[in-house]
């Protein structure tokens, strides 16, 4: 794809993003689900405390870094919809670096066209932008981060690693990853390329960490990472341990639980960091370690789905997939979800006991959200 060609895909989907979000304000309107989605509105409310002068955790469930609200002020004074279109508009910076790190690798023309329109066009990310979503930010700084240290520049991709995990926790399953990927043959003494790496990161996540401690004190330390880390959410949701939190929230904490439900997760995370250590396999190391956070994870919704989906990109080149299986891994992927949306629904605005049917939908979702886990390490190829 040449530039003038990328750079009209680039306007087209950003234009229908703005048809979107232009849409959202009928539908909220008119229907009983709404289209903006619930986070949007708190984090409106947070900046409007700070434009206040108040602390933007005075938003009852506002659990984000502060800078998040600092960065949608302007839907207080220019326009509601602000924070949306400026997160389309991170969607379109997402699909240049996508673009950059697949041209860097001299993948033919074709295989990059796919890779770039895979995210720019993906009904799935178009929407979870529009709804306001501000998972796109730290999608962004995640992709950086691998731009960063494909080119060798191993301080700035710590410095925006950093900012990655105070932004959002998610990206600190990366780092083990990422700094195996620096080393220099195999061996284990850290070499000045992973220092860099590592003090950047330190810099900024404790810089920033710091300066909101100072503004907000206790009050941000809780509401940003602690809660996230004792965090128990007893509403539906996709996670294979919903109905088991659901069950059992009214029974003291099990420190034994958590310990097995974390386990999976945390064996998994570290073999995949060893297994694709080479700088090569990055990008596949950081997909299907995205993967199993999402599948693995105690609480998982629709908008988790962005963190593996905005990395399949970078590394669908080396995944030697049939057509057909592809096809039939995704029919069965949007199956098993709408399975479960279905009787989501049915509870959520019928009133309908479905509990007991969420629970086995989830169980079929997780299911098969393992075996497209397994197939696509089977199919991955280093070129």
């Amino acid at each position: 794809m040449d530039l003038l060609l990328f750079e009209k895909h680039c306007i087209i989907a950003f234009l229908l993003r703005i048809i979107l979000v232009v849409y959202a304000n009928f539908h909220d309107n008119y229907f009983n689900v709404p289209y903006t989605d619930i986070d949007y509105k708190v984090f409106t409310d947070a900046a409007r405390h700070i434009t206040e002068g108040d602390t933007p955790f005075k938003r009852h469930t506002y659990r984000y870094t502060p800078l998040l609200a600092f960065l949608l002020i302007p839907n207080i004074y220019i326009h509601k919809e602000f924070g949306k279109i400026f997160f389309s508009l991170i969607d379109i910076v997402v699909a240049i670096f996508i673009r950059r790190i697949l041209t860097r690798q001299r993948w033919n023309d074709k295989i990059v066209n796919i890779s770039v329109l895979l995210w720019l066009y993906n009904p799935l990310t178009i929407i979870i932008s529009t709804r306001g979503n501000a998972d796109t930010l730290a999608v962004v700084s995640v992709i950086l981060t691998l731009d960063f240290l494909q080119r060798d520049q191993f301080l700035l991709a710590g410095l925006i690693h950093g900012f990655s995990i105070h932004f959002r926790l998610y990206p600190i399953i990366f780092s083990l990853a990422m700094f195996l990927s620096i080393k220099k043959y195999y061996r284990f003494i850290p070499n000045l390329n992973q220092f860099k790496f590592v003090s950047g990161c330190a810099f900024s996540l404790l810089s920033l960490t710091g300066f909101n401690y100072k503004l907000y004190g206790y009050q941000f330390l809780y509401e940003s990472f602690l809660y996230h880390l004792t965090r128990t959410d007893v509403k539906h949701n996709f996670s294979v341990y919903f109905y088991m939190s659901y069950l059992s929230s009214e029974i003291e904490s099990n420190m034994l639980k958590k310990i097995l439900t974390l386990l999976p997760q945390i064996m998994l995370l570290i073999s995949l960091s060893y297994k694709y250590s080479d700088k090569s396999d990055l990008p596949f190391a950081l997909f299907t370690q995205a993967m199993v956070i999402v599948i693995y994870n105690s609480v998982m919704t629709s908008q988790y789905f962005f963190w593996f989906l905005s990395l399949l990109p970078v590394c669908l080149p080396n995944i030697k997939m049939s057509n057909s299986r592809s096809i039939t891994l995704i029919s069965a992927w949007i199956l098993s979800q709408g399975i479960w949306l279905f009787f989501a629904y049915l509870l959520e605005f019928q009133g309908i006991n479905t509990f007991s049917f969420i629970w086995i939908s989830g169980l079929l979702f997780f299911t098969t959200n393992v075996k497209i886990l397994m197939d696509l390490i089977r199919c991955y190829k280093v070129s």
